[in-house]
């Protein structure tokens, strides 16, 4: 096909997705799910002959691996929470690695037995077909809202197990047209191009974040697309490794440095960007992926297709849950539980990569028939059995549903905005009547659902400790936003106050002690490497000091005001909020002393310049509720802006939008 005839077939593809789309919604079944199967029933119907060429053989796995592989695998890892991905990244090797080892095992040694192939040919269909895709996973994981930890095992797992499945047939697929493979070479391979491969990426993903305090938001959208791109085919096609996990190192590290490394506004454009590329990327690849299915490969191998679809189902559940039950009685991870590895297992989706790793397989390979048409018939099983349904068993095992004490904290945070835009409306003479009416009415409809919900005193006390840590951090986010905060001491902050979260989150820690736990390693590996980035305007240390303590006395300072919210609200004992005021109280303190020693080598114009930057911070804040209550449709944008451009000129200061660090 012609580049005008490309271009034309990508248009008229996009246009039927977004037609499909429309129908997607109403039947609440997956994009992608339907657009694999239009493209399926349309090759079927139609015949497609045209399209048989460039769709059905090398070119398709070119195209897939080049086109659409970066953006999908380096929008899911931008996205990627590195927190919750290095926390449980023990999890994620297991079940990218040797999961998927002894899975390739078990459905090659079934097909070997319930087929012709050999079995080093039946092994090598294990390898391609054993790797969940993350274009598959992440999409239907995200869409139905998992839990954080849960999501990041399965998206981390998806991502890392492409690389490590493409290596695999690599090697297996030299031994199975006859050429000698020995193990320890196939094992110094696999780490040569698998480690090779992070590698890349990381150095790629440093070198991006080294830039981005100095670039603009378009500067750096542009740069996010050329690290996708760049670093996945310097490492396939130059340096010979996992061009995939280089894509995936990326992404990961931009997307950890991003906080403390660029603006809100570039935070703001990549997510954006890299949601808008998903979207165009997974509407094409589906509609390919049914388009190069050839209906009449299924139809001919239909009994070898329903053998790999049962053997890859059950391969899948005894790959994961012994070695996770395992991990769980060494005492390594925390409880998994039998709920959490059903969804895993069940979310074992398969989708382009293992058909482009089929359709690639060479013409000499006597299987290579067989092994497309059990491919793409255990790719749309999956997409139409599992991917349908997975929401639904989420639902039954009551893994998404909120718990009381999320629900409590939604409800108060609601409180806490109400309430901070009603002080700055007045505060700035913008006053109206039907607006107040209308907070006020929501303010009563919400301490009617807080009465309802009834806490465990561990429930109180995560409740209101979650709620201080969540300010705190807010507080550091926003001074690093307008400019006041040092990207390396944002992310020790960042870090820091990241891990309380989840230690509270996870009910293992008392916040009286949450400040005492060591980091873990990787944290100061990174944070060590973070802080040799030169920043913006180079750092003096001394302001590296204050910037740390001034950081943590404000946040302190507005995580104990946050906290008398909850002496008004039913349902907390008056103790346990006492009980976790003390804690952030004494924080404050401490920082405060520190603060008085610092003060003493400023001087007085020092003390000016720092009160300053308090107040400024305080505008800030009351600027974004009022843009948080506007996001919901409670107070109009032009009141926001009206509010937002007096803010602006009380502390002669540029719109927030405009501020840059």
């Amino acid at each position: 096909m012609t580049l005008p005839e490309w271009l034309l077939l990508i248009s008229a593809l996009l246009s039927s997705a977004v037609l499909v789309s429309i129908g997607a919604a109403r039947v609440r079944i997956p994009l992608t799910v339907i657009l694999a199967i239009s493209g399926l029933i349309a090759a079927w119907v139609g015949g497609w002959v045209a399209l048989e060429s460039p769709l059905r053989g090398r070119t398709f796995e070119e195209v897939l691996v080049f086109a659409f592989l970066p953006i999908l695998v380096f929008e899911a890892a931008l996205g990627l929470s590195t927190r919750a991905f290095f926390r449980n990244l023990l999890s994620i090797l297991v079940l990218a690695i040797p999961a998927l080892v002894v899975s390739t095992v078990l459905v090659g040694m079934a097909v070997h037995l319930g087929t012709e192939a050999s079995l080093t040919a039946a092994l090598l269909f294990g390898a391609l077909i054993s790797a969940t895709d993350p274009v598959a996973v992440v999409d239907v994981f995200r869409r139905i809202g998992v839990p954080q930890r849960l999501l990041s095992i399965i998206e981390g797992e998806s991502l890392l197990n492409d690389g490590v499945a493409i290596v695999l047939v690599h090697i297996l697929l030299a031994a199975a047209l006859g050429h000698e493979v020995s193990v320890g070479e196939g094992l110094v391979d696999f780490a040569f191009v698998f480690v090779g491969g992070i590698g890349i990426g990381t150095v790629a993903g440093f070198a991006a974040a080294f830039l981005l305090p100095w670039i603009d938001r378009l500067s750096a959208a542009a740069l996010s697309v050329a690290v996708a791109y760049g670093g996945f085919v310097v490492a396939d096609q130059v340096l010979g490794v996992s061009g995939v996990m280089a894509t995936v190192a990326a992404g990961i590290v931009m997307g950890g440095l991003a906080p403390s490394r660029a603006s809100a506004e570039i935070r703001q454009l990549w997510r954006e960007l890299w949601e808008a590329l998903g979207y165009i990327a997974n509407a094409l690849l589906f509609l390919l992926i049914g388009l190069a299915i050839d209906p009449t490969l299924l139809t001919d191998h239909l009994g070898a297709i329903g053998l790999a679809i049962a053997v890859v189902l059950v391969a899948r559940a005894l790959a994961v849950v012994p070695l996770v039950v395992l991990l769980e009685r060494m005492a390594v991870i925390p409880a998994f539980g039998m709920r959490n590895q059903a969804v895993v297992v069940w979310g074992g989706l398969r989708g382009g990569v293992a058909l482009a790793l089929a359709l690639a397989l060479p013409e000499t390979l006597p299987e290579r028939e067989l092994f497309i048409a059990m491919t793409g018939g255990v790719v749309v099983a999956t997409l139409a059995l599992n991917a349908t349904t997975i929401s639904a068993l989420v639902r039954v095992l009551g893994i998404a549903e909120p718990s009381r004490a999320e629900h409590f904290l939604a409800a108060s945070a609601r409180l806490t905005g109400i309430a901070a835009a009603r002080r700055q409306l007045t505060d700035l003479d913008l006053d109206d009547p039907r607006i107040s009416s209308e907070l006020e009415a929501l303010e009563g409809r919400t301490v009617d659902e807080i009465r309802q919900i009834t806490l465990t005193p561990a429930e109180e006390l995560r409740v209101v400790t979650g709620r201080g840590l969540a300010v705190e951090r807010e507080t550091y986010q926003l001074l690093h936003d307008i400019g006041l905060l040092q990207p390396a001491v944002t992310r020790l902050l960042l870090h820091e106050v990241d891990d309380r979260i989840e230690e509270t989150s996870l009910g293992r820690s008392m916040v009286g002690v949450l400040r005492k736990r060591d980091r873990p390693a990787f944290d100061r590996v990174v944070e060590t490497l973070v802080r040799r980035l030169p920043p913006p305007a180079g750092d003096d240390p001394e302001d590296l000091a204050y910037a740390e303590v001034s950081a943590r006395f404000l946040a302190a300072r507005r995580t104990t005001q946050a906290l008398d919210l909850f002496a008004e609200l039913p349902n907390v004992a008056a103790q346990t909020i006492q009980r976790t005021k003390e804690t952030f109280t004494a924080w404050e303190q401490d920082a405060a002393d520190t603060l008085a020693e610092l003060d003493e080598q400023v001087g007085e114009e020092g003390i000016r310049v720092r009160r300053l930057q308090a107040q400024l911070l305080s505008k800030v804040a009351a600027e974004q509720a009022l843009r948080d209550l506007a996001s919901v449709g409670l107070l109009p944008e032009a009141l926001v802006d009206q509010a937002s451009a007096q803010i602006a000129a009380e502390l002669a200061l540029p719109h927030r939008g405009d501020v840059t660090v």
